[in-house]
Formats: C-alpha cells, structure tokens, sequence
C-alpha cells in the first residue's frame, strides 16, 4: 500500500469529521429553534401557527430526528474508518520491519559468540489512536436540573467514607494531566479531567441540550427509598468478584430510577471507593462502558487517572442530546 494512499484515507477520515461537526451545529440549531416555538406555543391555543426560517415545529422535529440518525450514522462510519486507517499504517510499516530484521542479522542462522555475552533491552509503547469510544444507553429526562441522591450506609461504615462517597458526586474540583500518562498525547500536552460528576456536567450544561443534564445533586440518607439514584453500601463481598453494581429501571429510552450497590466498603481505600462511585454513577446517568482500558468507565478500572474524562462528558452530551450508541473520543 502506497504513503498516497495512506494520505488519502487520513483526509476522507478528516473530511467525516468536518462534516460531523456540521452535522452537531445544524442539530443544536435546530433544537435551539424548537424550544422557541415551544415556549411560543405555550401561549397559544394552536399548534404550527408560528414559524421560524417557515418551517413549523413539526417540521423543525422532523429535521432534528434525522440530523441524530445522520450524526449516529457518521460516528459509526469515522470508527470503522479510524479502524482501516490503523490496518493500513500497520501493513505499510512491514517491509520497514522486515528490512530492520535482515539488517540486524535476528533471525538468521549464523551465531555470534560475542552474544551470549550481552544483555538486550526492549521497550514496548502503546499510543492511543484517538479511536476509543464510550457506549451510551438511556437518559434521564428530568423537569430541572437538579437530582435526588440517596445513601443507605451498611452499619459499622464510618462517617468519613460517606463523605467520600457524596464528594464524587458533588465537587466541582477539576485538574490537569499530562496526555503521556495515559498516552492520548506528547508531553506537555493535557487534558481536563473531574473529581465529580457535577462539576464534570456543568462543563457541559451552557450548550443547549435535547434533554436536561443533572448538574445540581441532593445528597440525602434515608432508608426509605427516596431519591431517583439509590446507592446501598455493603460490608459483603459479591459471589461474582464485582465490586459495584448499577441496576437502571427504564421506560422506553427514559431512565426512571437507578441503584448502585458498592460491595466490600470497609475493605476499599478512600481513593478505590471514589472511583468505583464515579464509575458506577456514570452508569446511572446513562453510559456504558468504554474501550479505553485507562478510561474511567472501562470494564476493569484502571487507578492510574481515575476521575471522569473528557470522553466521558462528550458521550454525556451526546446521550442528552438523544444521539445513542457509542461516542468517539476526541483524544
């Protein structure tokens, strides 16, 4: 395979991205003119007597349902082509690989006595092609902003773990680091992340939104059962070796309640516990889980940066924007 045609696949990836950023104004636009016409509506007893650009709001709905199955469509398209492009620059590198070898004498069958006597290093790198995604599923679709948080804390469970718990939720701390830790980048780039889902979700609550984004939590503790988000804390250990649980009730699309079940608590440092409940809280606004396995919403959690990326506030946005299925990271 030819450096042309390798080049040529890099800018048919760069023009879907083009074109998907397109894709996302012309939807927020649209979303933007429905909520005018809604509050237009409100105030009059018939529907589609105002217009904006003459298009009725029904029309203006059409328009934005298939703007999101034209955006889900190209998410889906730029992953398989960020997919073949990598294939391609693979492919391209062996004859390079096969050279190096021969020039190098590895491989052959003349034995150089000398080499017994020295010691080989090898150092093995691995570089994010900004080709991970974060799987979305359901939404909530609250009146507001604001979310109800109930703690029902296992006995013997000390205060300051309960805190710990309510600061992955609540805190608006947010820090820098370095792209090469988790290898998104060179040195000295960085990316943003979030010690708590609120402030990682009013970084996103000024864009216009299909649905509205939680951004202000209640945190209570009763045994009643109140709150649309119930966290139980257990002492027990999972039969299954699982650490936390979500279980989400839903009605169509719409998230209507969700439990969150942290096993082993007194066993878990307060820095395990804070991250298991960002991960598992991710999973009660509505994510899945990603492909990145230093992402903190992959399968197996991975300490090394475990606060909430700016992958994950992306597929937030997109979820709360009705687009469903999986969001591409940026980095």
């Amino acid at each position: 395979m030819s450096r042309k045609t390798i080049l040529k696949k890099k800018n048919s990836l760069a023009q879907l991205k083009d074109h998907l950023d397109l894709m996302k104004k012309e939807l927020g636009y649209t979303t933007s003119k429905i909520k005018s016409l809604e509050k237009t509506q409100k105030q009059s007893e018939w529907e589609n007597i105002d217009y904006v650009d003459g298009k009725s709001i029904n029309e203006l709905r059409y328009q934005e349902r298939k703007l999101y199955e034209k955006i889900s469509s190209l998410q889906k398209e730029i992953k398989k082509s960020r997919s073949k492009t990598l294939l391609i620059t693979e492919l391209s590198l062996l004859p390079v690989l096969v050279l190096l070898i021969l020039v190098s004498g590895i491989g052959t069958n003349v034995i150089d006595s000398s080499a017994n006597e020295n010691s080989f290093k090898t150092r093995h790198i691995i570089e994010n092609l900004r080709g991970d995604t974060v799987d979305t599923w359901k939404s909530w679709r609250l009146v507001g902003t604001s979310m109800n948080v109930n703690i029902i804390n296992a006995r013997g469970i000390p205060g300051e773990q309960i805190d710990v718990i309510t600061n992955a939720i609540i805190s608006e701390v947010s820090l820098q680091v370095d792209d090469s830790i988790t290898h998104k980048g060179p040195v000295g780039s960085s990316s943003t992340y979030f010690g708590g889902w609120a402030g990682a979700l009013k970084s996103i609550s000024n864009n216009d939104s299909r649905f509205s984004i939680p951004t202000e939590f209640n945190v209570i503790k009763s045994f009643e059962g109140e709150g649309q988000v119930i966290i139980t804390l257990s002492n027990l250990r999972d039969s299954d070796g699982y650490t936390g649980y979500t279980k989400s009730i839903v009605d169509g699309n719409e998230i209507l309640k969700s439990f969150i079940t942290i096993y082993g608590v007194s066993n878990l440092t307060d820095e395990e516990l804070a991250t298991i409940v960002r991960h598992e809280f991710g999973h009660a606004l509505g994510l899945g889980h990603s492909t990145a396995p230093e992402d903190l919403m992959a399968p197996t959690i991975d300490m090394t940066v475990p606060y909430i990326s700016e992958c994950n506030v992306l597929a937030i946005k997109d979820l709360y924007n009705g687009i469903q299925g999986s969001t591409v990271c940026e980095k």
